[in-house]
């Protein structure tokens, strides 16, 4: 039963179907028109003032909907538009306007609102329906219909109208399954993926974790950078107000944006001043590490911050010439935070890295990254603002 109704209840996902009933519907509408031009003189007179302005009302209602909803989903307004609709086919039922085809209009309508607003929408639309039609073939409008119908007709007209309308129903469940089995396969898939992506970060952390501690050899003191680099990062995310995600990607992206040096020569890490040769050598970590990253399958905000991470705010830097917002915002997070631990390290006092930065923002840095790392060295100072 669950399921069941999981089924009914679930939102219609398949605009073309829709698109393709509705233009059935105008072009029956329209070769109905025309025939009705083609009647004998003496029917015209009686015929087209009858059923000339609700059929040209039906026909433009449903191509203006037709010319909003192309390629997109407006579900509010299908259902405004058969809303409408409603009236005008109810009516051409009573009045016979057009004989016995006036009984197939209801039915028409009645499918068409099946495949185009689903079984949830529809439902109440059809239960109109067929309660007027019942209150009409059983009721008071019996006398009056039959001078349109044929009584047989008439009384067999209730279950035909509900043996179709089910038919078509039937149709829409399977449809409608269909899509309710096709998104539980997406969000299984979906998880699966993520629970191995995160697997594979864990398992690519450890190996980098390994390359960390062989390159402590080399450059001494640098996994305690990069721990100290990426808890400020995720302190200057959650100071920005950023999610989850991308405070935890903040973390990473710190303790990971050392890693390319490990194919550095050490001569290269070694020296405190290196020549413009050298130099060039040394900018390439940044793309290796981001190399490094993305064929370990972290994640690409991850990458993205180590890559672009020396890129100065001004666009000054050699990183492809990204400037202010288009460098990405865990890239301007970490280059603050690596600064302030580099800094640090070298003996500096956190008033002195506190001036560098506010000399530096809207230059080197992000102001607003400037401003929360500045606050993280100095909790006093703004304390007492």
């Amino acid at each position: 039963m669950k399921e069941f109704l999981e089924i009914v209840f679930s939102k219609y996902k398949d605009p073309k179907i829709a698109m393709w009933m509705k233009n059935v519907l105008v072009l029956i509408m329209l070769l109905n028109f025309c025939a009705g031009l083609l009647y004998p003189m003496e029917q015209k007179k009686t015929v087209l003032p009858m059923f000339l302005p609700m059929f040209l009302s039906m026909i433009l209602l449903l191509s203006v909907n037709c010319a909003l909803s192309r390629g997109k989903d407006y579900t509010w307004l299908d259902t405004v538009t058969f809303l409408l609709l409603i009236a005008p086919n109810l009516h051409l039922f009573h009045g016979g306007d057009i004989g016995y085809f006036s009984m197939f209009y209801i039915i028409l309508y009645s499918v068409g609102a099946v495949f185009i607003l689903g079984i949830r929408t529809s439902a109440l639309f059809n239960a109109v329906c067929a309660f007027f039609i019942f209150v009409q073939v059983r009721g008071s409008g019996l006398a009056e219909l039959r001078g349109v119908y044929h009584q047989n007709l008439l009384l067999r007209f209730p279950y035909l109208y509900l043996c179709i309308v089910g038919i078509a129903y039937i149709i829409m469940f399977s449809i409608q399954r269909y899509w309710v089995e096709k998104e539980k396969s997406r969000l299984v898939l979906e998880h699966r993926i993520h629970e191995e992506k995160k697997k594979l970060a864990d398992m690519s952390l450890h190996v980098i974790t390994s390359m960390y501690s062989a390159l402590s050899a080399k450059i001494p003191e640098i996994d305690r950078h990069c721990e100290q680099t990426a808890a400020y990062s995720r302190r200057i995310a959650e100071g920005m107000g950023l999610d989850e995600t991308a405070c935890t990607n903040a973390y990473y992206a710190g303790l990971l944006h050392e890693v390319g040096a490990v194919g550095l020569p050490d001569e290269i890490i070694q020296k405190s001043s290196l020549t413009e040769e050298q130099y060039e050598i040394y900018q390439t970590y940044v793309s290796r590490g981001y190399r490094i990253i993305r064929e370990l399958q972290i994640a690409d905000e991850v990458a993205e911050a180590v890559r672009y991470h020396r890129g100065n705010y001004d666009g000054s830097s050699y990183l492809e010439g990204r400037s202010g917002k288009n460098i990405p915002v865990l890239a301007r997070i970490l280059s603050v935070a690596d600064y302030a631990d580099r800094h640090a390290r070298w003996g500096e006092t956190a008033e002195e890295i506190s001036q560098k930065l506010e000399e530096r923002k809207e230059t080197r840095f992000d102001p607003e990254c400037a401003e929360q790392m500045r606050a993280i060295l100095n909790p006093a100072d703004q304390q007492q603002e």
